[in-house]
């Protein structure tokens, strides 16, 4: 797309519109978020304390049995959400959040492989799903003013920190100029107050 290719050249970042995938797949599987069929449209950067890369994820959704589709012989449609997938050297503990219980790009909950555990934030208990090693993984990585960040976002998201980096998926984010401006805002926001330690 030319728009997201001028994006890019606006922004200082490096555009790929049939992503090499291979960095993009070396973070996989997530934790919450369904692995994605294919990337494309990638967008890349690298600064002082790792890189970012941004993509289109597709993913396959089964077509209803019933009615009939409009597209005889088909049995899945292609949907797709930008994801961000962040190296940052400050990250250091391993946890995932989402609010996104849709089934069209989150993992089903059986097979989240972190055990679910409770922020003692009941506002953000009630909101988001939370999942990590243990107790004080949550404590360390899913600090007040990161859950104060994903609740003003007010949009379904899945949000990762392991050490080394995050991913970060707002899935109902749209794929236009504003929709990408927002993203970069929102992941430049998660990546200070995920790196910010807790007292």
């Amino acid at each position: 797309m030319f728009w997201i290719e001028s994006f890019a050249t606006q922004r200082g970042l490096r555009y790929e519109p049939e992503a090499d995938e291979r960095w993009l797949r070396a973070w996989e599987p997530y934790t919450t978020l369904k692995t994605p069929i294919r990337y494309e449209h990638a967008l890349h950067a690298t600064g002082g304390a790792g890189s970012l890369s941004l993509a289109r994820a597709v993913v396959e959704v089964p077509l209803p049995s019933t009615p009939p589709s409009d597209r005889p012989g088909a049995v899945a449609r292609q949907v797709a959400t930008w994801i961000a997938i962040v190296q940052d050297v400050r990250v250091a503990v391993k946890c995932a959040v989402t609010n996104d219980f849709s089934g069209i790009f989150s993992e089903q909950l059986d097979l989240v492989p972190l055990a679910r555990r409770a922020t003692r934030d009941a506002t953000f208990d009630h909101s988001f799903a939370t999942y990590a090693g243990s107790d004080e993984d949550v404590a360390k990585g899913v600090t007040p003013s990161l859950r104060r960040l994903l609740l003003s976002w007010r949009t379904p998201v899945h949000a990762e920190l392991r050490p080394g980096g995050f991913v970060l998926a707002p899935i109902a984010v749209p794929a236009d100029q504003q929709g990408l401006a927002w993203l970069l805002s929102a992941i430049t926001l998660f990546g200070e107050k995920a790196t910010k330690l807790t007292t």
